[in-house]
């Protein structure tokens, strides 16, 4: 049977976590009190009567009266236990847990009061939103000769709040849809934190009698019970009614299973099918993986991949095959322990209900793309010269399945990456999401794969308009070209944090722009200095480059994991910390700070030089242990930004309104 400490844990809402009760606190009072009472039988007083176990009865009594509980001169209702020494004494033990158990009742009801206003406010928003939406359509298709509900026509009257025409009607069905499903799950939430909470003061009471021998379980339970958090549920189970009737009416035209569908998403199911597909895919990638050491063991081929030839034209396409999957696996371990941590990744990251990719289908998908790159370089080593196009075909295949428009393979989470990549190529003409900068933030550690795209291009580029390719791509243009492609994510950046500063007014957007922009400018000098290999521009290179790692390595560490913090309760660290080892987060910064440092090899190969083609093959190294590091600064990202939301209590989106004068009414 599971304990109740792990249901609920597992149960709670995590972003809601310091407003339920501390039941793990609770349990420690319950276990001193065991203790005395423990010490008391071994040890025996006169009075025993007042630390007789199996006493039949007790008396306290619950107050619920105004007091001033912050020091701050207002009053509010709070709850007040007083033990009344009767037949059975109380010891300071058992005021300690009544004392701390007021304080919960308290404070689990304070927050649902507040959340219940909250949304009841919410609620009569929707719906004034949802009559002026009715109105809007009524006028609509009385304006276009129709009956009352359609809107064929093309309408031209014009609402104060939201011009009256079918596109911008429908986009207000669409947000006010939106808006209804998250008010849904709102309630939900809400309902289902009424409910645990109220079966961890039962289960805390029914323990404290079971070791004291006392009976105050009934009495206890009887203020909790007339609580507003448990009177008031059933307002909000009559609130979830009216909303699932209002959705099945207005949104999926009174179908109640479409409906239902929509408003409570069934959970994922781990299908034998994907489970069979990674278990296909992996042992493929593994007997691949075993034929390719094979074949380079084969003395015409191990010649072949260290030529000239291999490394111009097959080398980029074939590294970059194989560094977006490795990069899609690292999120896929990501998510994995997001998951195991509690870390609502989903609702960070604004996914639809029901669209976000589990671990086990994200690592699925890297598998499979691994397993097709494999595949292509076994081809072509022992296809070749007749496989000398397998590579790059097989790469322009993998890049337009993405834009496949099919309901198939996940269409859902390819359409919303083809979205947020979208408004990070327009930046900065798009209101900037969480999901737009940290996928803009995994390009930066993908520079190695912009660089041989930037050189693919141009090595094509260079068979169609110059009659000797290999010289050609390796000119001041092409090369200046590679470096304007590898730059690009750094400026998209510092696009993403220029338009947040116009949004926010927040000067750290300025301060953050800042670092993509000395990044950009070590890369920009580091081309001139690989171009002319003149001392000035090595030394350039030195200063700008270090400049560029300090500045990074100080806002992952202090701004985007919130670590580093002396007066933290966790000294060095941050006052809350998910993972329960803090040698973790010590040992993360550190190889953050490693892993950042891998410019230096420019220095060394100048110094060292180890010619063209191992060159090739250690950036390719390098770009794997950028990927690596970025998987790393991923999750302590959404760790932070998991606990900012828990500090403000904020477990659902706000959807913004369509019609802004009923917002201002209400």
């Amino acid at each position: 049977m599971v304990k109740f400490q792990k249901q609920l844990e597992a149960q709670l809402v995590a972003e809601w976590r310091n407003a339920y009760v501390n039941y793990k606190q609770l349990k420690k009072d319950i276990k001193q009190i065991r203790h005395h009472i423990a010490s008391r039988e071994q040890h025996p007083v006169t009075n025993t009567a007042a630390f007789n176990k199996h006493s039949p009865s007790s008396s306290l009594i619950i107050h619920h009266c105004k007091a001033d509980k912050n020091g701050g001169g207002g009053k509010e209702m709070v709850y007040e236990t007083e033990l009344v020494c009767g037949q059975v004494q109380w010891t300071e033990y058992d005021r300690v847990f009544f004392s701390r158990l007021d304080s919960q009742l308290n404070m689990v009801d304070k927050f649902y009061r507040a959340k219940e206003k909250e949304y009841l406010v919410r609620g009569k928003q929707l719906q004034v939103q949802l009559e002026t939406l009715i109105d809007t359509k009524r006028a609509l298709a009385t304006e276009d000769g129709e009956s009352d509900g359609g809107y064929r026509g093309k309408g031209s009257k014009n609402n104060d709040a939201f011009g009256v025409s079918r596109p911008k009607v429908g986009h207000a069905e669409k947000m006010l849809r939106a808006a209804f499903t998250e008010y849904y799950k709102a309630l939900t939430l809400l309902q289902n934190y009424s409910s645990l909470n109220t079966l961890a003061f039962a289960k805390i009471l029914k323990k404290y009698d079971k070791v004291t021998g006392k009976s105050v379980m009934d009495i206890y339970l009887r203020e909790v019970q007339s609580s507003s958090f448990s009177t008031s549920s059933d307002k909000v189970l009559s609130m979830l009614e009216k909303v699932e009737n209002l959705f099945t009416t207005h949104f999926c035209k009174n179908n109640k299973r479409q409906a239902m569908n929509s408003l409570r998403p069934s959970p994922h199911q781990n299908s034998n099918r994907k489970i069979f597909s990674l278990g296909l895919f992996t042992g493929c990638s593994w007997g691949l993986i075993l034929a390719l050491v094979l074949a380079v063991c084969q003395p015409h081929i191990a010649s072949y991949v260290i030529s000239k030839s291999f490394i111009t034209s097959v080398l980029p396409i074939l590294s970059t095959s194989i560094l977006i999957p490795f990069h899609i696996y690292m999120y896929g371990l990501n998510v994995y322990f997001w998951t195991r941590t509690r870390i609502n990744y989903a609702f960070i990251f604004e996914f639809e209900p029901g669209t976000e990719l589990r671990s086990l289908e994200v690592v699925t998908i890297s598998t499979g793309l691994f397993t097709i790159a494999v595949t292509s370089i076994v081809a072509h080593l022992l296809l070749f010269p007749m496989g000398k196009i397998i590579p790059i075909t097989i790469f322009m295949v993998i890049l337009l399945f993405v834009f496949l428009p099919f309901d198939i393979c996940y269409r859902s989470a390819r359409f919303y990456f083809i979205q947020c990549l979208w408004r990070i190529l327009c930046a900065p003409l798009y209101k900037v999401e969480f999901a737009d900068f940290f996928l803009a933030d995994q390009f930066t550690s993908q520079i190695t794969s912009f660089r041989s795209l930037g050189y693919i291009s141009s090595y094509h580029a260079s068979h169609i308009f110059h009659s000797n390719p290999d010289n050609s791509v390796c000119s001041s243009p092409f090369i200046h070209f590679q470096y304007i492609i590898a730059v690009l994510p750094y400026w998209w950046r510092l696009m993403q944090c220029v338009r947040r500063w116009v949004d926010e007014k927040d000067l750290a957007q300025i301060a953050n722009g800042g670092k993509y922009l000395s990044a950009l400018i070590a890369v920009l000098i580091r081309l001139k200095f690989e171009t002319s290999g003149t001392n000035l521009f090595l030394v350039l290179f030195m200063i700008s480059s270090s400049i560029a790692t300090i500045y990074q390595f100080y806002w992952d560490v202090v701004m985007d994991w919130g670590l580093l913090q002396r007066k933290s309760v966790n000294p060095w660290l941050r006052d809350q910390l998910i993972l329960k080892n803090k040698r973790t987060y010590f040992i993360s910064m550190v190889v953050n700070a490693v892993l950042r440092l891998a410019w230096l090899y420019s220095i060394i190969h100048v110094v060292m030089p180890c010619g063209p083609t191992y060159q090739k093959y250690i950036d390719f190294i390098l770009g794997m242990a950028e990927i690596a590091r970025r998987g790393l600064w991923n999750f302590f990202r959404l760790e932070n930004e998991h606990l900012n939301n828990v500090g403000k209590f904020r477990a659902v989106k706000t959807v913004p309104l369509p019609f802004k004068d009923s917002d201002q009414d209400t």
